[in-house]
């Protein structure tokens, strides 16, 4: 009798797994345009919160959108940390738990939000010389460094937030980001970590690419730049209508007080939701 690959096989139950996946966020319904911090009013933070942007290009793109989604909140601070063309496969190119372990000791962040995966189907290169896309063991590798991020995050004491991969024009590469989808999805699910499945925010009810769609106003939009892979305004608009419920979830589960009928918001609280001055790359 042959004897079985336990790589291969254990690949095959996480595939199995993830095909099971999708957007989770601890077993609630969350809804577009749900919220429960509402500008200016019913919520407002106890004390300061840190939030982390960190990822590639496109939540370089999604760092401004948001900060004018949660204007208005009183003492929140948004850091953008994105660095475009990276992603978890090559940290020989850049090392994501290095740079972000620097941010985390740096800025103390409540909430990370980590949005990559869109770069990621390249090979990974080690000891173990890993270097088929989306192949079983590669999956595998792959299943390592999301989790290397979780328990990076959970060691400092913040909250994350994982976004997955949108939709893309290019089938080959969509068929790709599809199965790095299925796989943030199912681990995220198995380990309690908040995900944001962006594959349907931006397709229609087959799953398909979608150039332009409306949004919770009813009002049509472009979603899409012309290269098929990054975002318009439109489109980040579509995916804060989504992503705000998680965020709300999470910002509520860090500090919050909500304050009796008519008691002011503390002394000396911000107004609106701050980018702070450490800047994105471009």
């Amino acid at each position: 009798m042959k004897m079985v690959n336990i790589r291969s096989l254990l690949a095959c139950v996480v595939w199995a797994c993830a095909l099971l996946g999708g957007g989770w966020a601890e077993g609630l319904e969350l809804k577009p345009g749900m919220g429960w911090l509402k500008p200016g009013g019913e919520w407002n933070l106890r004390t300061p919160i840190r939030v982390l942007l960190a990822g590639d290009s496109l939540m370089q793109s999604l760092g401004p959108q948001m900060r004018d989604s949660l204007r208005g909140y009183t003492n929140l601070t948004l850091i953008p940390f994105g660095r475009k063309s990276t992603g978890l496969s090559r940290s020989d190119y850049y090392n994501w738990p290095r740079a972000l372990k620097e941010r985390l000791v740096a800025d103390k962040p409540h909430l990370v939000i980590f949005w990559v995966g869109t770069n990621d189907p390249q090979g990974i290169y080690g000891k173990s010389g890993l270097g088929e896309p989306c192949s079983n063991a590669w999956q595998l590798a792959y299943l390592g460094k999301i989790r290397e991020i979780f328990h990076l995050v959970q060691q400092h004491r913040a909250r994350l937030i994982l976004m997955g991969p949108p939709v893309v024009s290019d089938p080959k590469l969509d068929a790709q980001l599809a199965t790095i989808n299925k796989l943030m999805g199912w681990v995220c699910r198995k380990d309690g970590v908040c995900y944001v499945d962006t594959r349907s925010i931006l397709s229609d009810s087959r799953g398909r690419f979608l150039a332009e769609g409306s949004l919770l106003s009813g009002r049509r939009v472009s979603l899409r730049t012309p290269d098929g892979v990054h975002i318009t305004t439109g489109g980040n608009q579509r995916i804060m209508e989504h992503l705000l419920p998680y965020v709300s979830l999470e910002l509520k589960r860090c500090f919050y007080t909500q304050p009796a009928s008519g008691t002011a918001a503390k002394p000396g609280a911000r107004s609106g939701a701050q980018l702070s001055g450490k800047s994105a790359a471009r």
